[in-house]
C-alpha cells in the first residue's frame, strides 16, 4: 500500500468508525464507472476490519442489476436507457437497504442477480449484527430515491479520459476490440453519467470527495 493510499484510508477508516453506531452504518462508495469503486471498498473494508472487531460487510451494487433484457430497453439513448434500466433499485432497497436502516430486521440478501446466467438470483437471508459497518459500492448511489440511506457518501472524483481508458482496456477483451469497447463505454457509461450529474449532481450531495485517477495515489479533496 503506497503512502497516499495509506493516508486516504486512515482519514476514511477514522471517519466511519467517529460514526454512532447503534445500528448498522451504510457507507456508500460511488463514483462513474470504472473509477474503481469496487477496489476502493475492498481495501478500505479490509483496512477497517483490522482495526475493530465490528462486523464488516461487503456489497456491491452489480449484484443487483437487472437482466440484460430488461438492461438493454429500448430508450432514447444508450445512455438513458443504461440510467433507467441497468439496476433493480427496488430490490436493492427491499432486500439490503431498508432492513439495514435502523429500526430494520437486520436480515439482509447481499445478491439479487447472477452475472453467470444473467438471470434473478435471490442469496439467502445474512444477519448483520447492531453495529455492523457495511460498505456499498455502486454507480448512481445518491440518486433521489436513495440518497438518505447513507450515514456516510464518499465520492470517487475521476476524470472522463482516465475512465474511458480504463473502461476501454477492462472491457475490449469481452466486446472484441478496444475501439468497440471505448465507443460503447462513452455512449453508454459516460452518457448515463451525464444525466446522473445533471439530475442529482453527487458531487454537491458527497460527504467526502477522493481524487481517484490514480489508484495508487488518492487524495482527498475535501
Amino acid at each position: 500500500m503506497t503512502e497516499s493510499q495509506n493516508i486516504v484510508y486512515e482519514y476514511l477508516s477514522k471517519r466511519i468508525l467517529d460514526l454512532p453506531s447503534n445500528s448498522p452504518v451504510l457507507v456508500a462508495i460511488s463514483g462513474k464507472d470504472a473509477s474503481g469503486k469496487t477496489i476502493m471498498a475492498d481495501l478500505i473494508a479490509k483496512y477497517i476490519q483490522k482495526q475493530t472487531d465490528r462486523q464488516v460487510i461487503r456489497i456491491n451494487v452489480d449484484d443487483f442489476m437487472n437482466e440484460r433484457s430488461v438492461r438493454y430497453t429500448e430508450a432514447a439513448s444508450a445512455g438513458e436507457g443504461c440510467y433507467k434500466y441497468t439496476f433493480n433499485f427496488e430490490a436493492f432497497k427491499k432486500y439490503a437497504l431498508e432492513p439495514l436502516r435502523p429500526n430494520g430486521s437486520y436480515v439482509y440478501k447481499n445478491k439479487v442477480f447472477d452475472h453467470a446466467t444473467d438471470k434473478s438470483m435471490l442469496a439467502e437471508d445474512q444477519k448483520a449484527d447492531s453495529n455492523a459497518i457495511v460498505i456499498i459500492d455502486g454507480v448512481f448511489l445518491f440518486k433521489k430515491d436513495l440518497v438518505d440511506f447513507w450515514n456516510l457518501k464518499i465520492l470517487l472524483e475521476t476524470s472522463d479520459d482516465v475512465v474511458i481508458e480504463r473502461g476501454a482496456r477492462r472491457d475490449e477483451t469481452r466486446i472484441g476490440n478496444y475501439d468497440d469497447a471505448r465507443k460503447k463505454f462513452i455512449d453508454r457509461y459516460i452518457a448515463s453519467q451525464t444525466i446522473y450529474y445533471h439530475e442529482v449532481s453527487p458531487d454537491k450531495l458527497a460527504d467526502i470527495i477522493i481524487n481517484n485517477d490514480d489508484y495508487e495515489s488518492p487524495s482527498i479533496k475535501y
